[in-house]
Protein backbone atom coordinates (compact mmCIF):
# COMPACT_ATOMS: atom_id res chain seq x y z
CA UNK A 1 0.00 0.00 0.00
CA UNK A 2 1.06 3.26 -0.71
CA UNK A 3 0.21 6.97 0.34
CA UNK A 4 1.81 10.67 -0.60
CA UNK A 5 1.32 12.77 2.84
CA UNK A 6 2.04 16.67 2.25
CA UNK A 7 3.31 18.67 4.76
CA UNK A 8 4.60 22.31 5.19
CA UNK A 9 7.79 22.15 2.53
CA UNK A 10 8.26 18.80 2.61
CA UNK A 11 6.49 16.11 1.25
CA UNK A 12 6.55 12.44 2.03
CA UNK A 13 5.91 8.97 -0.25
CA UNK A 14 5.26 5.94 2.13
CA UNK A 15 5.35 1.90 0.93
CA UNK A 16 3.78 -0.30 3.94
CA UNK A 17 3.97 -3.47 4.09
CA UNK A 18 1.78 -5.84 6.55
CA UNK A 19 1.66 -9.47 6.29
CA UNK A 20 1.16 -12.34 9.52
CA UNK A 21 4.14 -11.52 10.97
CA UNK A 22 4.02 -8.92 13.55
CA UNK A 23 6.57 -7.12 11.89
CA UNK A 24 5.44 -3.78 9.66
CA UNK A 25 7.75 -2.40 6.93
CA UNK A 26 8.20 0.50 5.70
CA UNK A 27 9.55 2.67 3.00
CA UNK A 28 9.44 6.39 3.40
CA UNK A 29 11.05 8.94 0.94
CA UNK A 30 10.71 12.64 2.00
CA UNK A 31 11.22 15.72 -0.72
CA UNK A 32 12.12 18.87 0.48
CA UNK A 33 10.43 21.68 -1.52
CA UNK A 34 12.93 24.16 -3.12
CA UNK A 35 10.86 27.14 -3.55
CA UNK A 36 14.13 29.65 -2.88
CA UNK A 37 14.66 27.78 0.49
CA UNK A 38 18.18 27.35 2.11
CA UNK A 39 19.76 24.23 3.23
CA UNK A 40 18.96 24.64 6.35
CA UNK A 41 15.25 25.36 5.72
CA UNK A 42 14.66 22.36 3.71
CA UNK A 43 17.08 20.18 6.06
CA UNK A 44 14.74 21.64 8.72
CA UNK A 45 11.58 20.72 6.78
CA UNK A 46 12.40 17.22 5.89
CA UNK A 47 13.14 16.34 9.67
CA UNK A 48 10.08 18.13 10.47
CA UNK A 49 8.03 15.94 8.04
CA UNK A 50 9.68 12.78 9.47
CA UNK A 51 9.09 13.42 13.29
CA UNK A 52 5.80 14.36 12.00
CA UNK A 53 5.02 10.74 10.37
CA UNK A 54 6.57 9.13 13.76
CA UNK A 55 3.72 10.55 15.55
CA UNK A 56 0.77 10.63 13.40
CA UNK A 57 1.23 7.74 10.79
CA UNK A 58 3.95 5.32 11.98
CA UNK A 59 3.72 5.57 15.42
CA UNK A 60 5.39 1.84 16.25
CA UNK A 61 8.00 2.12 13.21
CA UNK A 62 11.82 2.87 13.95
CA UNK A 63 14.17 3.61 11.24
CA UNK A 64 16.69 1.17 10.66
CA UNK A 65 18.39 2.90 7.72
CA UNK A 66 18.72 6.21 6.08
CA UNK A 67 20.03 7.75 3.40
CA UNK A 68 20.79 11.49 2.73
CA UNK A 69 20.71 12.67 -1.14
CA UNK A 70 22.51 15.95 -1.10
CA UNK A 71 23.31 18.94 -3.51
CA UNK A 72 26.45 20.02 -2.05
CA UNK A 73 27.85 17.03 0.54
CA UNK A 74 30.71 18.70 1.41
CA UNK A 75 29.06 22.32 2.71
CA UNK A 76 25.66 20.10 3.86
CA UNK A 77 26.90 16.68 5.54
CA UNK A 78 27.76 18.36 9.07
CA UNK A 79 24.67 20.11 8.96
CA UNK A 80 22.85 16.58 8.81
CA UNK A 81 24.84 14.94 11.04
CA UNK A 82 24.21 17.66 13.98
CA UNK A 83 20.73 17.76 13.11
CA UNK A 84 20.02 13.92 13.03
CA UNK A 85 22.01 12.11 16.09
CA UNK A 86 19.37 9.05 15.74
CA UNK A 87 20.35 5.69 16.11
CA UNK A 88 20.51 3.88 12.97
CA UNK A 89 22.50 3.40 10.17
CA UNK A 90 23.15 6.29 8.45
CA UNK A 91 23.91 6.81 4.32
CA UNK A 92 25.34 10.24 3.60
CA UNK A 93 25.96 10.96 -0.10
CA UNK A 94 26.36 13.66 -2.87
CA UNK A 95 23.39 12.51 -5.38
CA UNK A 96 21.73 16.25 -6.11
CA UNK A 97 18.15 15.43 -6.43
CA UNK A 98 16.98 16.49 -9.58
CA UNK A 99 13.95 18.12 -8.48
CA UNK A 100 15.52 21.38 -7.54
CA UNK A 101 15.71 20.66 -3.65
CA UNK A 102 18.87 20.15 -2.14
CA UNK A 103 18.05 17.26 0.02
CA UNK A 104 16.02 13.55 -0.32
CA UNK A 105 15.59 11.26 2.14
CA UNK A 106 15.11 7.43 2.34
CA UNK A 107 14.17 5.82 4.77
CA UNK A 108 13.33 2.24 5.86
CA UNK A 109 11.41 1.50 9.08
CA UNK A 110 10.27 -1.37 10.78
CA UNK A 111 8.06 -2.15 13.70
CA UNK A 112 8.64 -4.94 16.68
CA UNK A 113 12.36 -5.15 16.28
CA UNK A 114 15.23 -4.11 18.72
CA UNK A 115 17.92 -1.89 17.25
CA UNK A 116 21.45 -0.72 18.76
CA UNK A 117 24.97 -0.04 17.29
CA UNK A 118 27.38 -2.83 17.85
CA UNK A 119 30.85 -2.90 19.08
CA UNK A 120 31.49 -4.04 16.05
CA UNK A 121 30.54 -0.73 14.42
CA UNK A 122 27.34 -2.25 12.29
CA UNK A 123 23.80 -1.62 13.17
CA UNK A 124 22.01 -4.68 14.54
CA UNK A 125 18.07 -4.81 13.95
CA UNK A 126 17.09 -8.25 15.75
CA UNK A 127 13.63 -9.69 15.67
CA UNK A 128 13.54 -13.45 16.42
CA UNK A 129 16.33 -15.37 15.27
CA UNK A 130 17.98 -13.12 12.87
CA UNK A 131 20.08 -10.46 13.51
CA UNK A 132 19.88 -8.11 10.43
CA UNK A 133 23.29 -5.48 10.43
CA UNK A 134 23.32 -2.55 8.59
CA UNK A 135 26.20 0.07 8.04
CA UNK A 136 26.60 3.35 6.06
CA UNK A 137 29.02 6.03 4.77
CA UNK A 138 31.89 3.79 5.77
CA UNK A 139 34.95 5.56 3.88
CA UNK A 140 38.84 6.05 4.16
CA UNK A 141 41.58 7.91 2.55
CA UNK A 142 43.87 5.89 1.14
CA UNK A 143 46.25 7.15 -1.68
CA UNK A 144 43.59 5.76 -4.82
CA UNK A 145 40.40 4.09 -5.29
CA UNK A 146 41.70 0.09 -5.47
CA UNK A 147 43.38 0.34 -2.47
CA UNK A 148 40.08 2.15 -0.56
CA UNK A 149 37.87 -0.25 -1.71
CA UNK A 150 40.21 -2.48 -0.86
CA UNK A 151 40.56 -1.72 2.86
CA UNK A 152 37.01 -1.02 2.88
CA UNK A 153 36.23 -4.80 2.23
CA UNK A 154 38.76 -6.09 4.88
CA UNK A 155 36.86 -3.56 7.39
CA UNK A 156 33.81 -4.85 6.52
CA UNK A 157 35.00 -8.44 6.85
CA UNK A 158 36.74 -7.76 10.19
CA UNK A 159 33.17 -5.96 11.19
CA UNK A 160 31.33 -9.58 9.77
CA UNK A 161 33.88 -11.52 11.67
CA UNK A 162 32.74 -10.19 15.13
CA UNK A 163 29.19 -10.75 14.07
CA UNK A 164 30.15 -14.38 13.36
CA UNK A 165 29.43 -13.66 10.02
CA UNK A 166 31.39 -13.94 6.76
CA UNK A 167 31.41 -12.07 3.46
CA UNK A 168 30.14 -14.99 1.16
CA UNK A 169 27.19 -16.34 3.82
CA UNK A 170 25.65 -13.30 4.98
CA UNK A 171 26.05 -10.40 3.26
CA UNK A 172 23.23 -9.72 1.23
CA UNK A 173 23.88 -6.13 -0.32
CA UNK A 174 26.16 -3.49 -0.62
CA UNK A 175 26.66 0.11 -2.57
CA UNK A 176 29.59 1.86 -3.84
CA UNK A 177 29.90 5.08 -4.47
CA UNK A 178 32.39 6.10 -6.73
CA UNK A 179 33.87 9.68 -6.88
CA UNK A 180 34.42 10.50 -10.53
CA UNK A 181 33.17 7.26 -11.54
CA UNK A 182 34.67 7.30 -15.04
CA UNK A 183 38.29 7.81 -13.73
CA UNK A 184 37.90 5.31 -10.47
CA UNK A 185 35.60 3.17 -11.29
CA UNK A 186 38.73 0.72 -12.63
CA UNK A 187 40.25 0.36 -9.31
CA UNK A 188 37.04 -0.53 -7.55
CA UNK A 189 36.31 -3.31 -9.65
CA UNK A 190 39.68 -4.27 -9.27
CA UNK A 191 39.80 -4.10 -5.82
CA UNK A 192 36.24 -6.26 -5.66
CA UNK A 193 37.64 -8.77 -7.68
CA UNK A 194 40.30 -9.48 -5.72
CA UNK A 195 38.30 -9.20 -2.36
CA UNK A 196 36.10 -11.64 -3.07
CA UNK A 197 38.24 -14.30 -4.69
CA UNK A 198 39.87 -14.46 -1.08
CA UNK A 199 36.71 -14.95 0.67
CA UNK A 200 35.69 -17.43 -1.78
CA UNK A 201 33.25 -15.43 -4.02
CA UNK A 202 33.96 -16.38 -7.49
CA UNK A 203 31.41 -16.72 -10.52
CA UNK A 204 30.85 -20.47 -9.68
CA UNK A 205 30.13 -19.53 -6.41
CA UNK A 206 27.81 -16.59 -6.19
CA UNK A 207 28.29 -12.67 -5.74
CA UNK A 208 26.83 -10.06 -3.50
CA UNK A 209 23.23 -7.70 -5.19
CA UNK A 210 25.49 -4.45 -5.04
CA UNK A 211 25.46 -0.45 -7.06
CA UNK A 212 28.18 0.81 -8.22
CA UNK A 213 27.29 4.48 -9.23
CA UNK A 214 28.80 8.07 -8.80
CA UNK A 215 28.75 9.74 -5.78
CA UNK A 216 30.75 12.34 -3.55
CA UNK A 217 31.79 11.19 -0.09
CA UNK A 218 31.83 13.63 2.78
CA UNK A 219 35.87 14.00 2.36
CA UNK A 220 37.34 15.19 -0.77
CA UNK A 221 39.83 12.61 -0.32
CA UNK A 222 37.46 9.70 -0.63
CA UNK A 223 37.26 8.55 -3.92
CA UNK A 224 35.14 5.30 -2.67
CA UNK A 225 32.33 5.09 -0.19
CA UNK A 226 29.95 2.04 1.06
CA UNK A 227 27.03 1.34 2.26
CA UNK A 228 26.38 -2.64 3.60
CA UNK A 229 24.21 -5.05 4.59
CA UNK A 230 23.79 -8.48 6.21
CA UNK A 231 21.95 -10.64 8.24
CA UNK A 232 23.37 -13.16 10.59
CA UNK A 233 21.63 -16.26 11.66
CA UNK A 234 20.11 -16.78 7.63
CA UNK A 235 20.43 -20.00 6.02
CA UNK A 236 21.86 -20.91 2.58
CA UNK A 237 18.31 -22.37 1.83
CA UNK A 238 16.83 -18.22 1.96
CA UNK A 239 19.21 -16.92 -0.37
CA UNK A 240 18.66 -17.06 -4.34
CA UNK A 241 20.02 -15.02 -7.51
CA UNK A 242 18.66 -13.47 -9.76
CA UNK A 243 20.00 -13.93 -13.44
CA UNK A 244 16.97 -13.12 -16.47
CA UNK A 245 19.00 -14.65 -18.93
CA UNK A 246 16.78 -13.68 -21.71
CA UNK A 247 17.70 -10.09 -20.88
CA UNK A 248 20.94 -9.98 -19.02
CA UNK A 249 24.31 -11.95 -18.83
CA UNK A 250 26.15 -12.28 -16.01
CA UNK A 251 28.58 -9.52 -14.97
CA UNK A 252 31.37 -11.51 -14.77
CA UNK A 253 31.35 -12.01 -18.25
CA UNK A 254 33.00 -8.21 -18.90
CA UNK A 255 34.91 -8.50 -15.49
CA UNK A 256 32.65 -7.43 -12.89
CA UNK A 257 31.63 -9.23 -9.56
CA UNK A 258 28.20 -8.57 -8.54
CA UNK A 259 25.02 -10.16 -8.64
CA UNK A 260 21.62 -8.64 -10.50
CA UNK A 261 19.47 -9.29 -7.95
CA UNK A 262 18.55 -11.05 -4.69
CA UNK A 263 15.65 -12.79 -2.73
CA UNK A 264 15.60 -13.83 0.65
CA UNK A 265 12.65 -15.75 2.03
CA UNK A 266 11.33 -16.02 5.19
CA UNK A 267 7.99 -17.43 6.43
CA UNK A 268 5.64 -14.55 5.79
CA UNK A 269 7.46 -12.15 2.82
CA UNK A 270 9.94 -12.53 0.59
CA UNK A 271 12.47 -9.29 0.24
CA UNK A 272 13.17 -8.90 -3.39
CA UNK A 273 16.95 -6.50 -4.08
CA UNK A 274 17.44 -5.46 -7.44
CA UNK A 275 21.00 -4.20 -7.95
CA UNK A 276 21.90 -0.73 -10.14
CA UNK A 277 20.34 -2.12 -13.42
CA UNK A 278 20.78 -0.23 -17.01
CA UNK A 279 19.93 -0.23 -20.18
CA UNK A 280 22.08 -3.65 -21.11
CA UNK A 281 21.05 -6.79 -23.22
CA UNK A 282 22.07 -10.59 -22.45
CA UNK A 283 25.75 -10.09 -24.26
CA UNK A 284 26.54 -7.53 -22.26
CA UNK A 285 26.20 -4.26 -24.78
CA UNK A 286 24.75 -1.05 -23.96
CA UNK A 287 21.17 -1.00 -25.65
CA UNK A 288 19.86 2.16 -27.54
CA UNK A 289 23.29 4.44 -27.02
CA UNK A 290 22.20 8.41 -26.42
CA UNK A 291 18.81 7.62 -26.47
CA UNK A 292 17.31 8.25 -22.76
CA UNK A 293 13.83 6.98 -23.69
CA UNK A 294 15.10 3.94 -25.36
CA UNK A 295 17.09 3.27 -22.79
CA UNK A 296 14.98 4.19 -19.74
CA UNK A 297 12.21 0.89 -21.57
CA UNK A 298 15.08 -1.19 -22.01
CA UNK A 299 16.14 -0.79 -18.41
CA UNK A 300 12.16 -1.08 -17.14
CA UNK A 301 12.46 -4.40 -18.92
CA UNK A 302 15.63 -5.49 -17.62
CA UNK A 303 13.83 -5.20 -13.79
CA UNK A 304 10.93 -6.27 -14.51
CA UNK A 305 12.56 -9.17 -15.88
CA UNK A 306 14.68 -9.97 -12.53
CA UNK A 307 11.57 -9.47 -10.17
CA UNK A 308 9.27 -11.92 -12.45
CA UNK A 309 12.34 -14.71 -12.01
CA UNK A 310 11.58 -13.70 -8.41
CA UNK A 311 7.74 -14.43 -8.90
CA UNK A 312 7.14 -10.72 -8.31
CA UNK A 313 6.33 -7.32 -10.41
CA UNK A 314 6.16 -3.92 -10.00
CA UNK A 315 3.31 -4.03 -7.37
CA UNK A 316 5.32 -5.59 -5.11
CA UNK A 317 8.24 -2.64 -5.25
CA UNK A 318 8.27 -0.31 -2.22
CA UNK A 319 11.05 2.15 -3.31
CA UNK A 320 13.06 2.83 -6.23
CA UNK A 321 16.31 5.10 -6.96
CA UNK A 322 16.82 6.73 -9.94
CA UNK A 323 20.44 7.98 -11.58
CA UNK A 324 20.20 10.00 -14.33
CA UNK A 325 24.03 11.07 -15.79
CA UNK A 326 22.96 14.29 -17.16
CA UNK A 327 20.58 16.43 -15.13
CA UNK A 328 19.10 17.72 -18.73
CA UNK A 329 17.36 14.40 -18.93
CA UNK A 330 15.47 14.84 -15.48
CA UNK A 331 12.21 16.20 -17.14
CA UNK A 332 11.41 13.70 -19.96
CA UNK A 333 12.58 10.60 -16.73
CA UNK A 334 10.29 12.05 -14.67
CA UNK A 335 7.53 12.22 -16.65
CA UNK A 336 7.93 8.73 -17.94
CA UNK A 337 8.14 7.53 -14.38
CA UNK A 338 5.06 9.61 -13.53
CA UNK A 339 3.13 8.32 -15.95
CA UNK A 340 4.49 4.63 -15.22
CA UNK A 341 4.96 4.05 -11.62
CA UNK A 342 2.70 7.51 -10.33
CA UNK A 343 2.71 6.09 -7.14
CA UNK A 344 5.61 4.05 -6.00
CA UNK A 345 8.33 6.15 -3.54
CA UNK A 346 11.48 6.98 -5.89
CA UNK A 347 14.09 10.01 -5.87
CA UNK A 348 15.70 10.49 -9.29
CA UNK A 349 19.34 12.17 -8.59
CA UNK A 350 22.42 13.50 -10.22
CA UNK A 351 24.51 10.34 -10.53
CA UNK A 352 27.07 9.07 -13.48
CA UNK A 353 26.87 5.08 -14.25
CA UNK A 354 29.65 3.22 -13.81
CA UNK A 355 29.75 3.18 -18.25
CA UNK A 356 29.65 6.58 -20.01
CA UNK A 357 27.19 5.32 -22.01
CA UNK A 358 24.53 4.54 -19.62
CA UNK A 359 22.38 7.51 -19.50
CA UNK A 360 20.07 6.30 -16.59
CA UNK A 361 20.05 3.48 -13.98
CA UNK A 362 17.80 2.08 -11.46
CA UNK A 363 17.56 0.38 -8.45
CA UNK A 364 14.51 -0.89 -6.25
CA UNK A 365 13.27 -3.45 -3.35
CA UNK A 366 10.34 -5.07 -3.66
CA UNK A 367 8.20 -7.06 -0.61
CA UNK A 368 5.72 -9.78 -1.21
CA UNK A 369 3.56 -11.84 1.33
CA UNK A 370 4.49 -15.60 1.69
CA UNK A 371 2.96 -18.79 3.20
CA UNK A 372 5.91 -20.98 4.38
CA UNK A 373 6.09 -22.56 7.67
CA UNK A 374 9.62 -24.35 6.85
CA UNK A 375 11.44 -20.79 6.97
CA UNK A 376 12.36 -18.95 9.91
CA UNK A 377 10.66 -15.99 11.13
CA UNK A 378 11.45 -12.58 9.59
Amino acid sequence: MTKTIRKEYATAEIFSFTSTGDVREYHVMIHAQAGGRTFQQQLDAVLDCYEALKREELKEAVAVFKRYFLSDVANQADEVLLADTSDCAKSIIGQAPLDGSKIGLWVYMQTHVITRQLPSGLYEVCHGNLRHLWNGSAHNTAQNSEYQTRLLFNEYVMQLAQEGCTLADNCIRTWLFVNDVDVNYGGVVAARNKIFFTQGLTEDTHYIASTGIGGRGLEAAVMTQMDNYAIAGIKKEQIHYLYAPTHLNRTSDYGVSFERGTYVDYQDRRHVIISGTASINNKGQIEHPKDIVKQAHRMWDNVEALLKEADCSYDEVGVMIVYLRDIADYDVVNRLYEERFPNTPRIIVHAAVCRSGWLIEMECMAIKPMDNSTMPAY
